[in-house]
């Protein structure tokens, strides 16, 4: 029997429940608390007794918090029998720094992945990470899923659809979107005025006029980027501006920035901890990570 362990990290809890009913696996709630001084403590409840477990834990804010619990709830749960642990953790922090920018830093996506490695996970499954290559420095099995497909199918968006990458290099992910949707796609370009100095953005080959207009990208983590294209789009004729991405981030004012830019609606998968706005909606990928699972 597969077990799915709960970790503490919001949203695991959710998405164990949904993992759990597509497999019909059973689901356990890891116990947790933070001791006065900082420090985390987990407990598995049950006797694991020989089974295979999957932890679901993202790793997103708070992300150092997030770690420690999923570094400790894999020990706990070999401690407590398991014959062998997978990690689900949809978001892993730190894997933007996937190589030394500059001299002197660290490789950090590399020592997280190997830290889970070394702490007895021996698969890791997780959602569109930064840079996919990067899973090779995780000893072990590890599957990267993209979810735009899946998610394409819970939209409802009529109109002259034009979907756009944020630049030439997430055209992959413009391209499996607008495949998904029967829709036309293209990737957004950036030119200076060689008078003015202005920085103006358009897309490279299909105009947005009287267009609705889908952004996607992996991650919208400020959104200075999702704001600047939607306020140019607009510029240009765009009936409407939508956005989707795996991992909806969003720190500090970035909702009231991409509400103040007209984003029509962001859709996310719930791959972080939830933030409430009317322009904010999840798209449950339970069952996505369900049907990649070697169960």
């Amino acid at each position: 029997m597969v077990i799915l362990l709960a970790g503490p990290s919001e949203p695991s809890g959710e998405l164990a429940e949904s993992i759990s009913r597509e497999l019909g696996a059973r689901l356990v709630a890891a116990q947790w608390k933070v001791f006065p001084d900082g420090e985390h403590y987990v407990r598995v409840p049950v006797d694991l007794n020989g089974e295979e477990v999957y932890v679901v834990q993202t790793i997103g804010p708070p992300q150092n918090d997030s770690l420690i619990q999923a570094l400790l709830l894999a020990d706990a749960a070999l401690g407590a029998g398991a014959r062998r642990v997978g990690l689900i953790a949809p978001y892993i922090a730190y894997a933007r720094q996937d190589r030394r920018f500059l001299p002197g830093e660290p490789v950090s996506i590399k020592i997280i992945l190997q830290a889970l490695k070394s702490a007895g996970y021996d698969e890791v499954v997780t959602v569109e990470i930064h840079k996919p290559e990067s899973l090779e420095w995780f000893e072990g099995r590890s599957i990267n899923l993209s979810p735009y497909e899946y998610m394409a199918g819970k939209l409802d968006l009529s109109g002259d659809l034009l979907v756009l990458a944020p630049d030439k290099g997430a055209l992959g992910r413009a391209k499996r979107l607008a495949e998904a949707l029967g829709a036309d796609y293209d990737y957004i370009v950036k030119h200076r005025d060689r008078v003015t100095g202005e920085i103006v953005m358009e897309p490279k080959e299909i105009p947005a006029e009287g267009r609705t207009i889908i952004l996607v990208d992996d991650i919208i983590s400020t959104g200075g980027t999702i704001a600047k294209a939607a306020s140019l789009l607009f510029q240009q004729g765009a009936r409407k501006v939508y956005a989707l991405v795996a991992h909806a981030l969003l720190a500090g004012n970035a909702l009231e920035k991409l509400e103040k830019f007209g984003i029509e609606k962001i859709y996310a998968a719930n791959t972080l901890p939830r933030k409430e706005s009317p322009i904010l909606e999840y798209i449950d990928i339970g069952p996505l990570i369900a049907g990649s699972l070697s169960v």
